[in-house]
């Protein structure tokens, strides 16, 4: 015990030093907006046709963009919320959250826009933000750095050995699911494939517990249009989330993790160990996770027979930071037709 508390006030003396280094970079300022009625489809190309006359604006991946006045800097990024668009900000600089460039361009746009009110999302796009700071793509821009990753990384490799051979985590066979889905929807797509007369419906999930911060849940509604069956061969992905590598994420993602990601300066260290008397129990958290993701986590579906004029379902989870989209092999009257999305 007298280790872990010598730890705690050794890391909390690194990190008020790491603070006072950066003060320059302190961030002043986490705000967020909602456009309403807008898709984020329609409102990105006007931003990046606005943005990239602005030689001190550089576009990051997946509708981020960072922006340097001098010594002061500013992380964007879109988000879309189904038919509206949520949009995060960061500074260091001082910000008027009533009247600023942003709600300017709102105006330009005759756009309708509110302060985000959407807890769940506010607590998601930070967490995105803290993990990309802190790989170093926003130079100058300064945030808590991560003084646990070791724990982090053993526990993962405790895990990771304990779920060998764990039913749990192995793969799951594809079935039928029918039942509604109780997860708020932050985006929609539709694709027609015309060769096979099939349309493709994408529905993308934020899921309730922890796992949210590393995938997001997804929904492919398949529909035969045509009045013959077809057989979908093949449906595959260069990357999906497993449920093993849910459950290691999660179980090494301690509640006092959160807090040292979220508090300010000197007080997330300071309460960093103490919060874990008041979480709920690892075991029983992971069980809640299990529970959340296993319905995601079942193979992809492979020679199955999709009836004239029906849909097939096919559910999934996909890393945020890299979403990978599905592909098809359709059999349709002897033909073969190959498509993704």
């Amino acid at each position: 015990m007298k280790k872990f508390v010598k730890s705690i006030c050794v890391l909390s003396m690194l990190v008020l030093f790491s603070a006072t280094a950066n003060a320059a970079g302190m961030i002043k300022d986490y705000h967020a907006y909602r456009i309403k009625g807008q898709n984020i489809r329609n409102v990105i190309p006007v931003v990046d046709n606005i943005l990239s006359q602005e030689i001190e604006v550089k576009k990051l991946t997946r509708n981020a963009y960072y922006a340097t006045y001098g010594d002061e800097h500013y992380y964007m990024k879109f988000y879309p919320a189904l038919h509206d668009t949520d949009v995060y900000i960061v500074t260091d600089a001082s910000y008027d959250k009533e009247s600023n460039e942003v709600t300017e361009f709102f105006k330009s746009q005759n756009y309708k826009y509110e302060t985000l009110e959407d807890k769940e999302a506010y607590k998601e796009y930070k967490f995105d933000f803290i993990d990309y700071a802190r790989s170093g793509a926003l130079d100058g821009l300064f945030t808590l750095p991560d003084g646990l990753k070791p724990l982090k990384k053993g526990v993962s490799k405790l895990n990771d050995k304990l779920s060998k051979g764990n039913e749990k985590t192995s793969t799951i066979p594809y079935s039928e699911d029918n039942d509604p889905i109780d997860l708020t929807c932050v985006d929609s797509e539709e694709f027609y494939n015309a060769d096979a007369d099939v349309t493709v419906t994408i529905n993308e999930y934020r899921l309730k517990n922890k796992e949210n911060k590393y995938v997001h849940a997804y929904e492919y509604l398949v529909k035969n249009n045509s009045h013959s069956d077809i057989k979908v061969e093949k449906v595959y992905s260069e990357r999906l989330a497993a449920l093993k590598d849910i459950t290691t994420s999660t179980f090494v993602d301690f509640d006092r993790l959160d807090v040292a990601d979220n508090l300010g300066v000197p007080l997330a260290v300071a309460t960093g160990g103490l919060s874990l008397g008041f979480t709920v129990a690892n075991n029983v958290r992971l069980a809640m996770v299990i529970k959340e993701a296993t319905r995601f986590s079942h193979s992809l579906p492979e020679n199955y027979d999709l009836k004239a004029r029906s849909t097939m379902r096919i559910l999934c989870l996909k890393f945020k930071n890299d979403v990978q989209p599905l592909q098809f092999t359709i059999n349709k009257q002897g033909q073969t037709y190959k498509f993704t999305y």
